[in-house]
């Protein structure tokens, strides 16, 4: 029979500070007599004190469930007649009832210890309400044979409907209210010795080749745990015990297949079409990029175009890495955008596309307060552009994201990669990247560049500003356009 536990917990700790004992009729607590347990017929423990004085009576009873399994509890007596019922519940690694029952009562309901019975824990023990686990049992047996009537049904549909079963080689064939039946997949089996997780007794694999279902040996001759391909897990029971060559077998276990879902054919490659099409609209909900959002451009001679702005700044992360531009191979993103454009007095749309390199801005306003995105090729990056240039990829201007301008100054971030900001002069063609490097290495680059405001340069050199402080850099801006005045 198979017993299914209740509540079966590990008392890992106490199980090393407890030892409990049972020689003859002693109850040893930490190899020290504390008691008798007595078991004059099966299942039933009476509990003594060394003295032969009665404690407590334990039955352990069974309620069947559908396909020969059990719940177990146990029915308590006390001296005086009192009765209660608590779950049977297994704390240790044992083949002995009398041994399980006597650890879980000292264990979890503490009724002796080392000094013998604790009368005081018994008598609360006794006059605890407890729920009812007649009824409770009677529910779940109710349940499982509600359950296992309507598996039968579905079975019986099943090979009604389907006839799944198998062919001479392994062909999975169903007829579908169609003749000659059809292949929906194969079926592979393999010897299979002993309870194993590992090696599967047999495999299932649809039409495009993808392995649907494995099944493996662990819990009993005729109980074994299955695995799908989207990682799902369920326990199939048989009828049979598994044989290699037993194609009766292989037929319940496709039936069982039909009725957790997977009908084979193709069908696992539309489910991972989905799945792969929902994670790229997550991927695309928590990205930067910039989809069809109205705005403008504005090109190097001033001209203004309205329209809607898409740009990609980073990569779709599907699998949730955390990784957001390449590692290897050239990096394109946040280096064009596309504008759209209604055409007037028709349906169509005017699409151009502007390179980061092209000396234009965008301007984007979504939620009411306008950002704006400069193109720009920088000083530093020295990694990024090498990663270029490995890829022959010759292009290292990015759009990066304007954060404050003063007068012929700006400060910008990088959209992706926010610990990363670039001051631009007008009167230099590229911006200095102030990025991952130190602050004096840094201070000496801004200075460098910034050279023509020699105050601010040779504070820059002297007091060793935080450059990766967005609030000393607006500062350093400002103080800048100050100067240039």
């Amino acid at each position: 029979m198979k017993i299914y536990l209740l509540a079966a917990l590990l008392f890992s700790g106490m199980l090393l500070s407890q030892k409990i004992q049972l020689k003859k009729d002693k109850i040893l607590f930490n190899e020290k007599e504390i008691g008798i347990m007595k078991s004059p017929y099966r299942d039933h423990f009476e509990f003594y004190t060394l003295t032969n004085e009665k404690v407590f009576d334990a039955d352990l009873k069974g309620v069947a469930l559908a396909k020969d399994q059990l719940l177990y509890y146990l029915d308590m007596k006390s001296a005086s007649g009192k009765t209660t019922r608590i779950p049977y519940e297994v704390l240790i690694t044992s083949f002995k009832p009398d041994r399980i029952v006597a650890h879980q009562l000292a264990v979890k309901y503490h009724l002796f210890n080392e000094n013998g019975f604790n009368k005081t824990e018994v008598e609360s023990f006794f006059d605890t309400p407890r729920e009812n686990l007649t009824d409770q049992y009677l529910t779940a047996k109710n349940n499982s044979i509600a359950e296992d009537n309507e598996r039968k049904s579905q079975l019986e549909d099943i090979r009604r409907i389907y006839s799944p079963r198998l062919g001479s080689n392994g062909e999975i064939l169903i007829n579908n209210g169609n003749y000659p039946a059809r292949i929906i997949g194969y079926a592979r089996g393999y010897h299979c010795t002993g309870f194993s997780s590992q090696n599967p007794c047999l495999e299932v694999s649809d039409l495009d080749g993808i392995k649907i279902a494995s099944m493996y040996q662990t819990q009993g001759m005729k109980t074994y745990a299955v695995r799908t391909f989207d990682h799902n897990e369920f326990i199939f029971t048989s009828t049979r015990p598994y044989a290699q060559s037993d194609y009766a077998f292989v037929n319940e276990f496709i039936a069982h297949l039909f009725i957790h879902g997977y009908t084979l054919e193709h069908q696992a490659y539309y489910t991972n079409q989905e799945m792969q099409q929902s994670k790229v609209v997550d991927a695309i909900n928590r990205s930067i990029n910039l989809y069809d959002v109205p705005g403008y451009v504005v090109e190097k001679s001033g001209k203004k175009t309205e329209g809607t702005i898409t740009i990609w700044f980073e990569m779709l992360d599907t699998e949730r890495t955390g990784q957001k531009l390449p590692e290897g191979g050239a990096d394109f993103f946040g280096q064009r955008v596309t504008l759209k454009k209604q055409l007037p007095g028709m349906n169509s749309m005017a699409i151009k596309t502007y390179d980061a390199d092209s000396d234009i801005h965008f301007c984007i306003s979504p939620n009411g307060t306008e950002e704006c995105y400069y193109g720009l090729d920088v000083k530093g990056e020295f990694i990024k552009k090498m990663q270029n240039y490995g890829s022959l990829h010759g292009n290292n201007s990015y759009f990066y994201k304007l954060v404050a301008r003063e007068n012929k100054i700006m400060l910008l971030q990088d959209p992706v990669e926010l610990q990363k900001y670039v001051i631009k002069t007008d009167f230099e063609p590229k911006g200095q990247m102030l990025d991952y490097r130190s602050n004096d290495i840094l201070s000496g680059k801004l200075a460098d560049y910034l050279k023509e405001c020699k105050t601010l340069s040779d504070q820059l050199k002297n007091k060793g500003l935080d450059l990766k402080n967005k609030e000393n850099l607006i500062h350093i801006i400002s103080e800048y356009s100050k100067c240039r005045k």
